[in-house]
């Protein structure tokens, strides 16, 4: 009988022990899952508000980043060209407002990516307002702690 008693105990302790481990892991995805979500709009937040400091925080520095925007005619490689295609959007509208919609987020170690369809507001030099949406996907690395975009692309979905 205590043998008995002794077993269920062990079995309460040992379930116990489990589910807060898996409790535990499912708290840390669910915290990695809203680290991210917040790097990605951090992302579409520094480019509604046309915002070239905050727009590049939200990527890696590694020289192998790419960027592929829906007026991109070639593939934005590395830091600078980035940065460069990134401004030529901001020259080109006077405002600009993107949201992301539909989103969904894939963790994989360090690494994550995100799709979802982008909602975007332009209002042109000119003052011709358009609008339009995209399919978009961003690929993040955690980077010293930090969840940093190393790729993006979005293309026109057509109307």
């Amino acid at each position: 009988m205590k043998k008995l008693i002794g077993s269920v105990i062990g079995l309460v302790v040992l379930a116990f022990i489990i589910g807060g481990t898996a409790n535990s892991a499912l708290a840390q995805k669910a915290s990695e899952m809203d680290a991210i979500r917040a790097a990605n709009e951090a992302f579409y937040a520094a480019l509604s508000a046309r915002d070239i400091g905050a727009f590049m925080k939200a990527w890696s520095f590694k020289t192998e980043i790419r960027n592929i925007g829906p007026r991109n005619k070639v593939v934005d490689v590395g830091w600078d060209a980035t940065k460069r295609g990134i401004e030529r959007t901001f020259d080109a509208f006077s405002e600009l407002k993107v949201t992301a919609e539909q989103t969904y987020i894939r963790i994989n170690g360090s690494t994550a990516w995100v799709s979802c369809v982008e909602k975007a507001q332009r209002k042109t030099k000119s003052g011709e307002t358009q609008s339009g949406a995209n399919f978009g996907t961003s690929i993040f690395e955690k980077q010293g702690g930090k969840w940093l975009m190393v790729y993006h692309h979005a293309s026109a979905i057509s109307q």
